[in-house]
């Protein structure tokens, strides 16, 4: 029998956790080779990764109304589980004898119908109390672990960081949705075309204050409409990312780099601001990813945009040393900010994180050598960690005393955070409703 979305999602799941998957990449490569309905693929796509957000809140309810230890659990059986629980627990237009019934039906279409009773009775007895224990759940991180499914040891790291009450939030905020963010292409289009066109197609959205030329879409079934658009008129970056861009302050005719620069959308919206002119190099390491910064920039006609193959890490070459206007160095971190469209990040060995210091480090260092007397460096990362953001400015500061603070010009965005301005701001899911975020600012004397 052909899937359907469920049994789609559970096969899915059996291989994400089988090979350690990264879960957008093989969503991608999975969509790409069924032939389910848009419907069903979109019901396939909350389920999968729902199920991998709330893994450790499903596991604890399956655990409490499941004889048998879940490890012992055949792989399929625990994932149809998984995908039965998330229905009951998140899904509430799902009718609960449906999701069950269908879960049912499942195993014994997918080779376990010796499990099917023991899945019908987990399931229905979920149903009758599993709110309620989740509701029973202490107001500590133990019982955030459980009902926000954050392990301890992220749990950990944000309390010693930014205190008990913001890991509250920001656990909350791991199983929510980000809000759609895009970036209108002014090299070939205008804000007010492009909300001309998406009044035509009807897709609702809203002007974002104090980032120009930034649309946020304010309905969920948008895809489709938008893909009746020219494909150059816009493309989606999180109003973090645009922040960043809007706090380098790049200006035409200037020499700017970005030296950690894969998948391309800094250089891309730092290219409008330059308005297409000037020199700006987009640097990565590897070159696959060079090559769809290169066919990107083509397709917005970012002609500013040169495409280099380089290790920022590594001291620069001489010809580049003190030859750069600006410099944006978004380094690789541990991705903590973005959880939500990443959900299997919060799961990772913390142990993994404690290199990263030290390569955002060599490539702050490599960098500065090539901003110009009164040029600007700009260090930023998608991760809430103190070690990798706050620490490592301040570090820089400290060993470079021919560099000072410079004060970001983001005046909404420091409002939104209650702050005043400052060269170092955190950017957090529950306030301003971006990625987790952080930006510094340096200039050389």
């Amino acid at each position: 029998m052909p899937d359907n979305a469920r049994s789609w999602a559970v096969k899915a799941l059996t291989r994400f956790y089988r090979d350690k998957s990264y879960s957008n990449i093989l969503l991608e490569e999975e969509l790409q080779k069924c032939a389910l309905p848009q419907q069903d693929k979109a019901l396939a796509t909350t389920l999968f990764y729902g199920v991998i957000e709330r893994q450790l809140t499903l596991d604890y309810l399956i655990s409490c109304f499941c004889k048998m230890n879940i490890k012992r659990l055949h792989p399929t059986v625990l994932n149809i589980l998984r995908v039965g629980a998330y229905q009951l627990i998140a899904m509430d237009k799902i009718p609960a004898s449906a999701a069950v019934n269908e879960m049912v039906t499942l195993a014994k279409r997918m080779g376990q119908a010796r499990a099917s009773g023991m899945i019908n009775a987990v399931l229905r007895a979920m149903d009758r109390e599993g709110r309620q224990r989740l509701d029973a759940l202490p107001d500590t991180p133990t019982g955030w672990e459980k009902r926000y499914s954050c392990p301890q040891a992220l749990l950990s790291i944000w309390e010693s960081g930014y205190g008990r009450e913001r890991t509250r939030a920001l656990a909350k905020q791991c199983n929510s949705h980000p809000a759609v963010y895009l970036r209108v292409n002014t090299l070939v289009t205008t804000t007010e075309k492009l909300a001309e066109e998406l009044d035509k197609i009807g897709v609702s959205y809203r002007k974002v204050e104090g980032l120009p030329n930034c649309l946020e879409i304010l309905q969920n079934s948008y895809r489709k409409k938008l893909e009746k658009l020219p494909k150059n008129w816009y493309y989606h970056q999180d109003i973090a990312s645009q922040w960043s861009c809007l706090a380098l302050g790049a200006q035409p005719g200037e020499k700017i780099a970005d030296v950690c620069a894969a998948p391309g959308g800094k250089s891309f919206t730092v290219a409008q601001y330059m308005q297409n002119q000037g020199e700006l190099y987009s640097c990565d390491i590897y070159a696959a990813k060079c090559d769809v910064i290169r066919r990107r920039a083509a397709e917005l006609t970012a002609t500013v945009i040169e495409v280099h193959e380089r290790d920022a890490s590594q001291p620069c070459a001489p010809q580049e040393k003190g030859a750069f206007d600006r410099v944006l160095c978004d380094v690789p971190c541990s991705g903590l900010g973005v959880i939500r469209r990443k959900p299997e990040i919060r799961y990772k060995d913390t142990t993994a994180w404690e290199q990263l210091p030290a390569i955002q480090w060599r490539i702050l260092e490599a960098s500065a050598a090539m901003v110009r007397s009164g040029g600007v460096l700009q260090y930023s990362t998608c991760t809430l960690r103190p070690e990798e953001n706050e620490q490592i400015a301040s570090r820089f500061l400290a060993e470079h005393p021919d560099f000072s603070p410079r004060v970001l010009p983001l005046d909404v965005c420091f409002g939104r955070a209650g702050l005043e301005p400052s060269h170092m701001i955190t950017l957090f899911p529950d306030e301003q409703g971006s990625d987790g975020f952080f930006i510094a600012g340096f200039v050389r004397e």
